[in-house]
């Protein structure tokens, strides 16, 4: 389906293609460097550049706020791989809300040691408040934080405790931790979940990979497989599914659950924990879900797509020569993040004078 979708595109003058006869999208905004996290919501954006300072503009006004939260010369870009380890570093590290936003920093903290960190601010503010600090070494003992998710009501993040077990603690085992809710300035434990990875939140309800106890001679946690769903106010369980294939994405509308499973999206219902459907996606999809109502947006190498939650079928696919690198839905608003190679250089620098970044949006059809 994607397949016939991406052939009746018609190239416009910016260099993006859309299905002939819909509508066109709009560059918001361009810059140097990169946008290592990206969200939009509310008619604003917000990211994180390539000297690590966080910008949230309103689309309307034009008004842009920054937070300097960390020194550059610190904090570490999540490259990490491996196909155990592509859900955990696929998670989300910035969510902008009508009115807060958060994100995770990770800093190195010594040799072979790094720290992590959850901030939240108000949407306007010029600096966050810190309501998580964790130290874990290079795949071995400490703290983990593991995934970040927010809706209009508040945020939510996960955190893994790994200590060193064996004769000579030659092994790991997750033995502690958790998943934490904000609604307010201080983090509340979720009662009854395990420690996780944060996948999603919408609606009072809450999707999280609980955590491999097992143990292991790396102590990076790893994901088990399923995926539940949890209340976010009595953390009691509500459903939980297994899909087939190597989980690499989730995102939540108020009645769906929607995985990235291998080369697949699927679906299931919140309540029941019943496959509802499963689409067929290209293998060059990004570990990106995104929701807003009954609409999921996901990403591939030189395109951005949207695919009903209800029947699902792809049903707007937008191509670009730019690869994009985050996708956002914010109402029929698709907007996403996009960046072009202008130079050679130091990918994992990431560097100003190596790429151009640019956000673009579309409105979607209002059926």
């Amino acid at each position: 389906m994607l397949g016939v979708a991406a052939a009746s595109v018609a190239v416009l003058a910016t260099g993006t293609a859309v299905a002939a006869g819909g509508p066109q999208p709009a560059t918001l905004l361009a810059f140097p460097g990169v946008a290592r996290a990206f969200d939009a919501d509310a008619g604003r954006v917000a990211w994180i550049d390539s000297a690590w300072a966080l910008h949230v503009r309103s689309l309307r006004s034009g008004v842009e706020t920054k937070i300097l939260y960390t020194n550059p010369y610190e904090e570490i870009p999540m490259f990490r791989s491996g196909p155990r380890l592509v859900l955990e570093y696929s998670a989300t590290r910035l969510v902008l809300e009508p009115r807060r936003l958060a994100w995770i920093s990770t800093r190195g903290a010594g040799m072979f040691e790094y720290a992590e960190h959850v901030y939240i601010a108000a949407v306007g503010a010029t600096h966050g408040h810190r309501v998580a600090n964790v130290l874990h070494g290079d795949g071995t003992d400490g703290g983990y934080i593991m995934g970040l998710a927010g809706d209009a009501a508040g945020f939510a993040y996960g955190v893994a405790m790994v200590k060193p077990i064996g004769p000579d603690q030659q092994f790991f085992q997750v033995s502690g931790g958790g998943v934490f809710t904000l609604t307010g300035a201080t983090p509340r434990k979720l009662p009854g979940a395990p420690p996780a990875i944060v996948l999603a939140e919408t609606a009072g309800r809450l999707a999280i990979a609980p955590l491999d106890t097992n143990q292991s001679t790396d102590g990076t946690p790893l994901a088990t497989g399923s995926i539940e769903i949890r209340n976010t106010t009595t953390g009691a369980l509500i459903s939980s599914v297994t899909p087939a294939g190597v989980l690499r994405a989730a995102t939540l509308t108020p009645t769906t659950l929607a995985v990235l499973a291998g080369s697949r999206i699927v679906r299931y219902d919140i309540a029941s924990g019943q496959l509802l459907g499963s689409t067929p996606v290209p293998t060059n999809t990004a570990t990106d879900l995104e929701s807003s109502g009954t609409r999921i947006a996901f990403r591939r190498t030189r395109s951005v797509a949207v695919l009903d939650a209800t029947t699902g079928r792809i049903s707007t696919v937008v191509a670009t020569p730019w690869r994009p690198t985050s996708v956002a839905l914010d109402g029929p608003k698709l907007t996403w993040a996009e960046r072009l190679r202008i130079a050679p250089g130091d990918v994992f620098d990431q560097s100003k004078k190596d790429f151009a970044t640019r956000v673009k949006t579309i409105t979607l059809h209002v059926s």
